[in-house]
Order: C-alpha cells, then structure tokens, then sequence
C-alpha cells in the first residue's frame, strides 16, 4: 500500500527524483517497523500478509500428536519462500516455541513450492504465491495435567513482490486439554489433513541420477514402475544454492518411468559434488502436483545404461524428439552404430585403421587375452573422444552457440593441426622419422610396454580425424541426440563410437579372424610406407579447405609450417647416427624448426574470410546456383518457384561425393531446368549463422543438409537422403 502511496507523489523536476526514491525507502522501513510493533498479536495482520498459528483440532488430548501449522497468507502479487533456496529469498523460520513442560515441536513440514519466474529477468524462485500451511506436529505428552494448552512461536519471514520485507512475530494458540478422542477443527482440519497428504513423499522407489557436462547439469530419475505416467511437466529443487542455473535454459523430458531435467550450471558451482539432495515435483495434466524427496547420486555408464533401458522398455521403445515425432531409440541407437561403422571407410579413417590392424601381425603367437585387450582399449579411446566431443558440441550450444557436428572444422586453426597430424603420420610412415618401434609410430610414443596405450591412443586418433565426415544414418542420430536431455545424447555418442570401433573389436575378438591374417614378413614395410600417401592425400584435402576458409595466403603459410616439420624430424632421424656435438646441434635447430612451424597457428593468415561457396572459391555464384539466403527462397516460393538448398561445406566429403557424382552431373542439371526448380547452396566451411538456423529448424547437426522445397509456399519442404543418386533427386523433383 506504502508502495502505490508514494508512486502518487509527484515531485517535479529530475533533479528532485532521489528525494522521491528516498521517500519511497523510508515507507519501506516504517512499513517494517509496523510489522515489528505488532508481533505480541496472536494473529499478526499486515498489509502485506497475515500470519497465524493454527490446529488440526479444537482441543489438545495427552499422548497423542497436535497437527499445527504456521499460516501465511501473503497479499496479491506478494510470496514467501521454501527450505528450497531459488535465486534469492530464505526461508520462513520458528526462532523459539513456548509449550507446556514435556511437550516437543516437531521440525517444518514443508509443502511443495511453485517455480516462480520473474518476468524479463533469469531470476527464478522456489515460492508460496498464496496462503500456506506450514506444518508443525507437536507431541503431547501423557503426563500432561493441564486444563488449558497454551503454545506460541516466534516466527520469521520474508514477503516479497518488487521489494521484499522482513517481519517477525509471535503467534499463538490456547486449547482446552480433554481425554478421550480430539474434535476437528471446522475452520483447518481439512486443509491441514489435505496438506499432510500432499507432502513430499520419502519412501519411495525412484533412482536418482546426476552428470556435469559442460557448462550444464542435468538429473535424471527413474523407477521400474509407470510412476510418472500422464505427467506434463516437472521441476527439480536442490536443497542447496549454486547447484544449478534456475534460467532460462531448463529442458525436461519425461517418460513413463524416466524424468530428466537438465539446466546450464551457475556462474560459481559447487565443486566435488557426489550427490545432490533435493525436491522433484511433478505435474500431471489435470494440474494436480506430487513431490518427492530424492538424493541424486553421481552417474556412471551403469547408471546411464540403466536409464535407457528403462526409457526404452516403459515406452515401448519410443521417445520423443523435438521436430521429429516419436521414433525409436533402438532405431536411433542401431543408426549410430551403423554410421560408426561406415565412418571407417572414409579416406581419412581407413589408413589409420588398416595400419592399426596390420600391426596384429606382428603379435602372431600372442594370447587371446592379448588380442582382446588391444581391441577393448582401442574401442575405450573412440568411445572416449566421441563422448568428449558430444561434451564440448553440447556445452557450446547450452551456451547459445549455433554449433554442430564438425564443428571444430569451421576453425581455420583446428584445420592446420589436422594437416600436420596427417602431414606427420604420413612421414613416419615413409620412414623419415620413426616414432618408436611399432607400427603404428605416432600412437607408440605414448606407449609403454604391452603397448596397450597405443591402441587407446590410436582410438582417439581415429575418432579426431573421422570429424570431418558425416556418413549415412549419422545425420538423424545426432540430430536425435542433440534435442535430447544430455544422458540421452551421451547413449547416442557413445553408439557412435562403438560403431566406429566394431571392426577392430570382431578382429580381436575372432581367432579364426586372426589366423587368416597374413604372417610377418618384408611386404610390412612396404604396406607401412604405400599407406602413408593416403594420408598426404587427406592433408592435400585439408590444405584446400584452409585455402576455402582464409585464402590462398593461409594454405601456403600452413604448407610451409609442415615444410619445416619434415626438415626438423629429418634432422632428428640423422642425429641418431651423428656425433655428439653435431647430435645436439641436429636436435636444436629440430626444435627451432618446430617451433617455427608451429607459430603460424598465431598468424593473422589464418582469419577466416568469406569463401563465396564450397567448391567455387574464386566466385560469389555460377551459372548453375545461387548463394543461399533464406530470404531469397522465400521469394521464389512466393513467385511460384520450387527450390532445392544444398547446404554444404570444403571440409564434408560426403557433400563433395554428391557434388560429383549427382548434383554437378548434365542429367541432374536438365531435370533442374525441365521442372524450373531453382539450385541453391549455402556454404558452412566457415560458421554462418543463418545456415545453422537452418540446419536447427530441420533438426540436422551437421552439413549434407538437402532440402526440396515445393513451389507452394504452405506445402512442406521433403529432405533428401545424406547419399544421393541422380535417380533419387530426379524422382524426388517428380513428385513435386
């Protein structure tokens, strides 16, 4: 009331505004000073809220529990707050009971708040936006010889609507004390058994699971029972702050035994956390709310496994993807196995994988255990870079980054490491400087004896330089994946991965695999050094996608960088036959040269420029495409005018099979002009962020994107499969 008082103040001029803000703080403390004059009352009645103590019963029977409850009733457009910390506000709190001798207050029974967002601000509170009850049992005991009960609570709170105010006061009851049965209280009985029966719940079956990743935190909870069925939405209360960011970010998925909740983490989060105690509350569609007292463990891969599990059998296999309808998680989960495994027949991953194979040869008469363990650790590192990925993609888009798969390829800087690892490999694979004994020499100077590392470390070699590719049945799982709470998404990557690793892991695990494997022999070497030059074929590729990227200024000052790589280790390779002095000498310029090479990822050559569109980096458009905008689609849609998008970029090489193969071809080409569709592509070789929206609307993490849109502007827009044939494009323009 204070508050709308002296809002009608008016006091001209603008010099005379900090009188006016004065005058309204000081109504503020008068307002508090009310509230402090009035607390003896036995019920306290303030503007802002009024405050009672209230019983279950009319009278108090020895032995038996007295239900009370402290009433807050705060004023239109006001709260108060729960145990259950938000972004500000504490909790109501009973300083001290007066009671008869023997007779013992209970702690708070807390009701489930509300989630309460303050509009245009992040800020979220954990509040009671109308009257409630909250509860106190105090037990009476039997020797009471009284004929009045008399009980009183200093009580404190805090009231809030724009400001927020602190009151206290003493509230009380007198009750007669009868033997036999209690009376109901007309006026509190109901409410106070109704409040009682909606308590958050204790002993219950739900499993409860967190995981960090990134710059999110997300919880899942799970139960072997259809608990959560017909529930629409939930909400998750931590007993402590700086746990998670209330908002904005706050994704909710929820099966029938499975709820997960995930939010970005707070700017100062709790470090070491091994568990987090707190509140999940649920709603069904009637609006009815139940709650639960949970304690959420740290989650592991069984963990993470369990809630699959129970997701896939609860809903008979089906979840819900946004943009995507309902779809299967066995089918998700089968497609990203499928696409791992493709991966291992792109140009960059076969040399690497095929080197990793051949080298088992050279273990012929090893135990299956051996055999065994070099495929799980192999397996163990493609995994483990897949999840670390997925990490870092979903950490950035929690932080609004319009990111996806490949996306480490948009980094002109990311792109020349990618060079000199290939340019590297592929020297001591032509034996200009060997890296160890083995085989596999980049991997082996991470290994010790047994040369299990290796196999590790060659996994995530494998998974780095697989990055650039998308292969089929990948595109609808990572999509899948990247709309998912992050548990999901984790079960999604890590299938990938697995997929990956599937045809190393069989040849391990296979004796009779094994024993057709040719015997150790000179034709090693010569194997060895014909599969370096793939790889100075993938970091040619590379080359010119940095030439895409900043220009031709940029490749040359990479191409040089590994011009001086290759000097300095064959100055290392002809130290180790040199004298001492000249050994030293070799091996300071070695690290100079390296040096040297190395800091041209500091150069200025390396900014990304505007590269026209993949392919064409001399020209803006051609006579066969127009540039991408979506604004120019729509035109055309609008004149009349179907439309194919093609969104590509340097570094996908399955775009550039399609270019080649279907989309550049005279056939493909005469049915554009026979059906007067218009050919347009957008490049992404470099972040563009009105391709990425594209990209998010049709659920898509990654380019080959290939869209179809009708001339009609109201008829839905069909997107073509990742691998094309002129037939498959040719019947799609016919059905327009």
């Amino acid at each position: 009331m204070q508050d709308h008082f002296f809002q009608n103040i008016s006091i001209p001029g603008a010099r005379h505004r900090f009188l006016k803000n004065c005058v309204k703080s000081i109504g503020a403390i008068l307002s508090g000073l009310v509230m402090t004059f009035g607390a003896q009352a036995d019920v306290f009645y303030g503007e802002e809220i009024e405050v009672e103590l209230v019983s279950e019963s009319l009278n108090v029977v020895p032995g038996q529990t007295l239900w009370t409850a402290i009433r807050l009733d705060p004023s239109e457009g006001w709260h108060t707050y729960s145990k259950w910390p938000g972004d500000s506000g504490d909790a109501t709190m009973i300083h001290e009971w007066t009671l008869p001798e023997g007779a013992v207050a209970g702690d708070i029974h807390w009701p489930t708040p509300e989630w309460l967002v303050f509009q245009g601000t992040d800020l979220v509170t954990f509040s009671y936006k109308s009257e409630v009850l909250l509860l106190v049992p105090i037990e009476v005991p039997a020797s009471l010889d009284a004929e009045r009960f008399t009980a009183s609570a200093h009580v404190e709170w805090q009231v809030c609507d724009q400001i927020c105010l602190i009151g206290d006061a003493t509230v009380s009851l007198d009750l007669p004390v009868e033997s036999g049965a209690s009376r109901a209280n007309p006026d509190w009985s109901d409410a106070i058994a109704q409040t009682r029966e909606s308590l958050p719940i204790s002993n219950h079956t739900l499993d409860a699971l967190f995981a960090v990743a990134g710059d999110r935190i997300s919880f899942s909870f799970t139960s072997n029972e259809r608990v959560f069925e017909g529930v629409t939405e939930a909400w998750f209360y931590p007993e402590q702050r700086r746990i998670l960011d209330p908002g904005p970010l706050r994704d909710v998925t929820i099966y029938p035994g499975v709820v997960q909740i995930t939010h970005g983490q707070p700017r100062r989060m709790l470090t070491d956390l091994t568990q987090v105690a707190g509140l999940l509350a649920v709603q069904t569609s009637d609006g009815s709310v139940k709650s639960y007292v949970v304690n959420a463990q740290v989650a592991d891969v069984q963990g993470i496994a369990a809630i699959a599990a129970v997701a896939a059998e609860q809903q008979g296999g089906q979840l819900a993807g946004a943009g995507q309808g309902n779809q299967s998680l066995i089918v998700i989960l089968l497609s990203a196995l499928a696409g791992g495994l493709i991966l291992n027949l792109m140009p960059c991953v076969f040399p690497v994988l095929s080197i990793k194979a051949m080298s088992l040869t050279s273990k012929i008469g090893a135990s299956a255990s051996e055999y065994k363990t070099h495929g799980l650790a192999y397996t163990a590192g493609v995994v483990m870079a897949f999840l670390i990925l997925a990490s870092v993609l979903l950490a950035l888009r929690a932080g609004g980054e319009a990111v996806g798969w490949a996306f480490q390829l948009q980094s002109p800087w990311f792109v020349s490491v990618l060079v000199f690892i290939f340019f590297v490999m592929g020297l001591s694979l032509s034996g200009v400087y060997e890296f160890g004994t083995r085989l596999m020499g980049v991997g082996s100077g991470l290994t010790q004896s047994g040369g299990y590392s290796s196999s590790f470390f060659t996994g995530v070699l494998a998974t780095v330089v697989a990055s650039p590719c998308t292969a089929p049945f990948m595109g609808v799982a990572l999509g899948f994946a990247l709309s998912q709470s992050w548990v999901v998404a984790m079960l999604v990557f890590a299938f990938l991965g697995l997929g990956m690793a599937l045809p190393f892991l069989l040849l391990t695990f296979s004796p009779a695999l094994i024993k057709h494997m040719p015997r150790p022999g000179p034709w090693m070497v010569n194997f060895k050094e014909f599969m370096a030059f793939p790889l100075y074929a993938a970091a040619l590729w590379l080359l010119w996608v940095l030439g895409m990227q900043t220009g031709v200024n940029g490749m040359i000052a990479v191409a040089s960088a590994a011009l001086l790589l290759a000097m300095a280790l064959w100055l290392l390779q002809k130290s180790t036959s040199s004298s001492t002095n000249w050994r030293l000498l070799n091996r300071v310029v070695s690290v100079v040269l390296v040096l040297t090479a190395l800091s041209v990822l500091q150069m200025p050559f390396l900014d990304t420029r505007n590269a026209g569109v993949a392919g064409n980096p001399d020209e803006e458009t051609s006579a066969e495409y127009e540039v991408f905008s979506a604004q120019r689609v729509e035109e055309l849609r609008a004149a009349g005018t179907p439309v194919l998008v093609n969104m590509t970029a340097a570094w996908c090489i399955t775009c550039l099979a399609n270019e080649q193969t279907t989309l550049s071809t005279a056939r493909v080409q005469n049915a554009m002009k026979e059906y007067g569709i218009t050919y347009m592509k957008g490049d992404w070789t470099n972040q563009d962020p009105e391709i990425s929206r594209v990209l998010d609307e049709f659920n898509r993490p990654s380019v080959p994107l290939y869209i179809l849109y009708p001339a009609d502007p109201q008829a839905a827009p069909e997107i073509l499969p990742q691998l094309l044939t002129p037939a498959i494009v040719i019947e799609a323009f016919a059905s327009l």
